[in-house]
């Protein structure tokens, strides 16, 4: 077990020997977050595990912890947004490999040279962040647009008038 994560990695490698490695990344070390991020103060928990599965299937697995700061797009304040991901990733060196890939994995396309572990980071963690940010249902903030939100005006269903000619 490695307990700090290098800037960059031969995963292959890594993978042939089944390390794992435990760190910290510092938001303000991920170029490609920042701009969807309020504030970049902060470090999310690491956790990277490379071997082979019983297919042979060299694998990173992994986890991603901690907290962002978002602005909510319903009252445009900033909010706290708990990040908590794991991830599957298949290495593969090209894309026809990519192809055939467990459906339990993701294809990570490499190549021969070490690969940036921010990349690998930033990727993980722009999935996980919300499409719409906005404050949970217990905030202030959805309370006041629940109040303001327009009623929803009552239909007749468009086939009543069908039922009563039915009826006559």
């Amino acid at each position: 077990m490695i307990d700090h994560l290098p800037d960059r990695l031969d995963l292959y490698a890594m993978a042939e020997a089944g390390r794992e490695l435990h760190g910290r990344m510092a938001l303000a070390d991920l170029p490609r977050v920042l701009p969807l991020l309020e504030s970049d103060a902060g470090e999310l928990d690491v956790v990277l595990e490379l071997g082979r599965d019983e297919d042979g299937t060299h694998t990173l697995c992994g986890s991603v912890k901690g907290s962002v700061e978002l602005r909510c797009q319903r009252c445009l304040e900033s909010m706290t947004y708990g990040l908590d991901t794991q991830f599957r990733l298949a290495l593969v060196f090209s894309q026809e490999a990519a192809g055939e890939v467990p459906e339990r994995y993701e294809p990570l396309l490499i190549t021969r040279e070490p690969t940036s572990l921010v990349e690998v980071v930033s990727e993980e963690v722009l999935l996980a962040l919300p499409i719409v940010a906005v404050h949970d249902e217990t905030s202030e903030c959805h309370a006041l647009a629940n109040e303001y939100a327009p009623a929803v005006a009552k239909r007749e269903n468009p086939f009543a008038v069908l039922a009563r000619l039915k009826e006559k």
